[in-house]
């Protein structure tokens, strides 16, 4: 069942039920008022006959009642039946309903004073009548709201699912087509069909940019990839050609095969890396010490950078983070101070604070980074005129940033041409509420 049947046949029911309701309460509150005034009528009449039987000592006198039909009364004195009238015979009734479903229904009420006790039962095969009629006309009026209403409900809800279909064919064309292109806004207003076209324009928005990221990221990893193969295709041909019986040439070929497998398997980490950063947490957030993370790091720094000064100045902080993406991110950010740090500079790792958060600064006294290449360094394989002259893959400060940033971190750079750079990592000093 398409969703216009069930809006339209959950409307039409909505409308039948309520006339139903409202035809049920009329029919009560109707029935109800003619009891209540059958009843009030009755109640005169008992108390009129009882005060006439009183006036009249030793002769009793059924006055003119004003009913459509006359009443049966049954007059008592003393235990002793002293008259009748129109019963014919008939048994003095206790008050209430009699006779429902008998041709004579009746309410009976008493009236007593002293020994006399007078019993009237007030017909109600009028009242029943009209009862009868208005059910017949409320049904009547229920079956003809529920064919409006659901011609009602039907066109209602068809110009009322019309975005839906324009939506439709639009995704369906995009489907058939291809094609990723923007839902037309139905109307002026801020109703519910423009809230959705809006959100599913952003998130084919999102879709599209996250699709464009994946075909520019493959075709950049394809780039980057295509060198280093190109280097062991030509030592494995070298060796197979004539490189076996030289070992000279045997050695440096296979030098060169694992220095380009390296930075292959490093490559790929950081792919990997980057993508798991991407799409989800892959630890737990804790407390961490950034001054026992740089002493934890400065003596594997001195070692990689021999040559250089590594200077530390590890102030006590904590922030909340993920242990190995700090850790990871600062190395990344260290290898590139060590690679552009030349013979006789000084790389520094300090602790630094401001309010609400903490980092780790990463100085260096390496060339520095032009102007024109601030902008880029932290995309994915860009390497700046100095980078490609050290055969640099172009990912370390974008898995920093990736890094840090998923940790609700911020990376900051600052660099003057021909006096060095500085990295400052920044991580929340609070803990991260629920969710």
């Amino acid at each position: 069942m398409s969703l216009r049947q069930r809006l339209t046949r959950q409307a039409a029911w909505a409308v039948v039920s309520l006339v139903l309701g409202f035809g049920c309460v009329t029919w009560v509150a109707t029935a109800l008022h003619l009891y209540a005034v059958t009843r009030a009528q009755a109640a005169a009449a008992a108390h009129e006959i009882l005060d006439h039987v009183r006036d009249h000592d030793g002769h009793v006198e059924i006055p003119h009642y004003r009913y459509p039909e006359d009443p049966g009364v049954w007059i008592r004195e003393g235990g002793r039946l002293v008259r009748t009238a129109n019963v014919a015979g008939r048994p003095v009734p206790a008050p209430g309903l009699h006779g429902l479903g008998t041709p004579d229904p009746a309410v009976v009420v008493r009236a007593a004073a002293g020994d006399t006790v007078v019993t009237v039962a007030a017909p109600l095969a009028a009242d029943l009548d009209v009862l009868r009629d208005l059910l017949v006309v409320l049904g009547l009026l229920g079956v003809l709201s529920g064919a409006v209403g659901w011609w009602l409900a039907r066109w209602a809800t068809g110009r009322m699912l019309v975005p839906v279909d324009r939506m439709t064919r639009a995704v369906g064309r995009m489907v058939r087509h291809r094609t990723v292109t923007k839902l037309p806004v139905w109307s002026d207003t801020d109703d519910e069909f423009n809230r959705l076209s809006q959100v599913f324009n952003a998130l084919l928005a999102e879709l599209e940019g996250q699709a464009e990221r994946e075909r520019q990221m493959l075709t950049e990893v394809a780039h980057e990839f295509r060198t280093p193969l190109q280097v062991l295709q030509g030592n494995l041909d070298l060796l197979a050609d004539w490189g076996g019986q030289d070992p000279a040439v045997r050695a440096e070929s296979l030098e060169q095969s694992r220095q380009v497998l390296a930075r292959l398997a490093r490559l790929v980490g950081d792919i990997l890396t980057l993508e798991r950063a991407r799409t989800g947490r892959p630890g737990a957030v804790e407390a961490i010490d950034l001054a026992a993370v740089v002493e934890g790091m400065v003596d594997d720094v001195r070692a990689l950078a021999p040559g250089r000064t590594v200077a530390a100045e590890a102030a006590p902080a904590t922030v909340w983070a993920t242990r190995w993406m700090v850790e990871r991110a600062l190395w990344a950010v260290a290898d590139n101070a060590i690679k552009y740090t030349p013979a006789g500079g000084t790389i520094r790792l300090g602790v630094v604070t401001r309010p609400g958060r903490a980092g780790i600064a990463v100085a260096d006294t390496g060339p520095g980074i032009p102007p024109e290449e601030r902008a880029h360094v932290f995309d994915r394989f860009f390497r700046g005129r100095t980078g490609r002259e050290r055969g640099g893959s172009g990912l370390g400060l974008a898995l920093a940033r990736a890094l840090v940033e998923y940790d609700g971190g911020a990376v900051e750079l600052e660099s003057e041409e021909g006096c060095g750079t500085t990295v400052t990592l920044w991580w929340p000093v609070t803990a991260p509420g629920p969710g």
